[in-house]
């Protein structure tokens, strides 16, 4: 008889694993889990002490620098076997990084705390909305994509 654990990882293989969602969910999970640790963090260090992060010299490095830096790498991973998760866990950290500081890029300034820093909220929900259609659509997406690909290549074909 199959215990609790291993049906759960039978449905993870045939419902996530199997039909090719397993990335994007390990994705979005990184990217949920990230924005809401970095943001309870920033809320604390506000309320501790006025602001805070890491401080080299005169200069704030922000948040957004790490989550360059680790979708950079994620970038350039191999996607090969269990290196496609860690690649998927890594862009779903980085991008919330980067994206809870997207208010300061856009205005380039240090927003985070004006009424301007909300921009950062309406990025946060508008990638996590697009990660959720990824994941809903699952092999639609790809297959839609393939059946396109192949209808302008029988029409290039054609001409």
């Amino acid at each position: 008889m199959a215990t609790r654990l291993e049906r759960l990882r039978g449905l993870w293989r045939s419902e996530i694993r199997e039909v090719g969602n397993e990335t994007r969910l390990l994705a979005a999970l990184a990217f949920l889990i990230t924005w809401v640790i970095t943001r309870f963090i920033t809320h604390f260090l506000l309320s501790r002490s006025g602001g805070g992060g890491l401080e080299i010299g005169s200069l704030h490095v922000h948040h957004m620098v790490f989550g360059l830096v680790i979708l950079l790498v994620s970038g350039i991973l191999d996607v090969r076997g269990s290196l496609r998760r860690t690649r998927a866990v890594l862009f779903g950290i980085g991008a919330a990084l980067v994206l809870d500081e997207f208010a300061l890029i856009l205005n380039l300034a240090d927003v985070y705390w004006k009424p301007q820093g909300r921009e950062s909220i309406d990025a946060v929900v508008i990638f996590g909305a697009v990660l959720a259609i990824a994941i809903a659509g699952g092999g639609f997406w790809r297959a839609a994509w393939r059946e396109l690909a192949r209808g302008g290549r029988a029409v290039a074909r054609r001409t």
